[in-house]
């Protein structure tokens, strides 16, 4: 098993283990951060970097178990720095003009048919986005602090964007209707 310290902004703020069982290896991280964002943890190695997904708030800290197969991970190299990061552009002061963000984005009327099968918990979301991805599609959900995510089926693949001057969870799914890793 293998030890390393998170980081978030240089300081050290929890730990990640690492434990290699044959094809697979199990990371089990533990972190303090600040409540009520969200956090992406970040394997850094070598030659490149890894997202492991989005640490979530259990018991006063946030927490992250998976299970991954190693040759999903192992090109990064060498494991270096694992890394916690805040997942909106606008708390980490990379927002985009706003015009640029909204530029392309489609009303939907119904959300609840977005996917394949019907999605209840989008039924009467009255600001629900879309648009084209090259061969796939994009997906705006509103987010709000004071109400549960909409989606939380698709938690760990979500981006967050400011899209009006509000907070949207955004997630991109391929041709197949697949979610895609941000």
């Amino acid at each position: 098993m293998e030890e390393y310290l998170i980081y978030f902004g240089g300081a050290p703020c929890g730990s990640l283990r690492m434990e290699k069982k044959g094809l697979y290896t199990h990371f089990s991280a533990c972190c303090g951060a600040r409540q009520g964002r969200i956090y992406s943890l970040v394997l850094e190695g070598e030659r490149g970097e890894m997202p492991l997904g989005v640490p979530e708030w259990q018991d006063g800290c946030f927490v992250l178990q998976r299970t991954l197969a190693n040759h999903a991970w192992s090109g990064i190299g060498t494991v270096q720095r694992v890394s916690l990061y805040v997942r909106s552009a606008a708390e980490s002061g990379d927002a985009a003009p706003e015009e640029a963000a909204e530029e392309g984005w489609i009303l939907l009327r119904h959300p609840e048919y977005f996917f394949r099968t019907f999605s209840p918990q989008l039924s009467g979301v009255p600001d629900c986005y879309w648009k084209p991805e090259g061969s796939g599609r994009s997906l705006a959900v509103p987010i709000d602090d004071g109400r549960p995510f909409l989606l939380p089926r698709y938690f760990c693949f979500a981006r967050i964007e400011r899209l009006w001057g509000k907070a949207y969870a955004v997630f991109t799914f391929d041709e197949a209707g697949q979610p895609i890793l941000p």
